[in-house]
């Protein structure tokens, strides 16, 4: 079937994820469950505000509650205040299949962060990133990914490797997506100063 006839719920069908992929988010998602110990039963499974507050916080965060909500409310499908596991699977597929910049990225990048961190300490090296960036982007763009997250230099003055932060990869994805952002407005108008320019010849 032509994808232009598919609906976005068809077109997140046909988005896949690798097998390495898969076994971090549900390392992730394990892991980002079992933070709140007072949540309903019936919610035990899901994700939920006490949970988000408790791994931010680990990752040297001070959330408001209602960051944490919102953070939630952006992919919480059925509006029950928590993420299930069905749609932390289509959070991740929204994101990493968006072309436009504009899908809500707020938990994407909590579990991506996390997916690198395996040990769950709180700070990522280069070395960490690559098997889940090779994954996804192939070698012809693994260097240009390693940059946008640790920068030209991959190692410190005294040559250990370089670890970040989640504040700190946060910091350096929100800077990407705003540059990636108003290089697509400036492409879209020059696209349109073209379209002008013919309709006025």
């Amino acid at each position: 079937m032509d994808k232009l006839k598919l609906s976005p719920w068809e077109l997140l069908k046909t988005v896949k994820i690798k097998p390495i992929e898969q076994e971090c988010l549900d390392r992730v998602f394990d892991y980002m469950t079992d933070k709140d110990k007072s949540k309903p039963e019936e919610h035990r499974s899901k994700i939920g505000p006490g949970d988000l507050i408790k791994v931010l916080q680990f990752l040297g965060l001070k959330p408001l509650k209602s960051e944490v909500n919102l953070i939630i409310w952006e992919v919480d499908d059925d509006l029950d205040g928590y993420v299930s596991k069905e749609e932390y699977q289509t959070m991740y597929k929204r994101c990493i299949s968006d072309q436009t910049g504009l899908e809500p990225r707020k938990l994407f990048n909590l579990v991506q962060f996390l997916m690198y961190d395996k040990t769950f300490k709180g700070r990522v090296t280069v070395e960490e990133t690559l098997q889940i960036l090779f994954v996804r982007y192939g070698r012809e763009n693994l260097d240009s990914e390693i940059t946008a997250i640790f920068g030209v230099d991959e190692k410190n003055e005294d040559g250990s490797e370089k670890e970040i932060t989640f504040g700190e990869y946060v910091d350096k994805i929100n800077k990407r997506a705003l540059k990636e952002h108003q290089e697509r407005m400036k492409a879209r108008r020059k696209g349109e100063v073209a379209r002008d320019d013919v309709s006025n010849a």
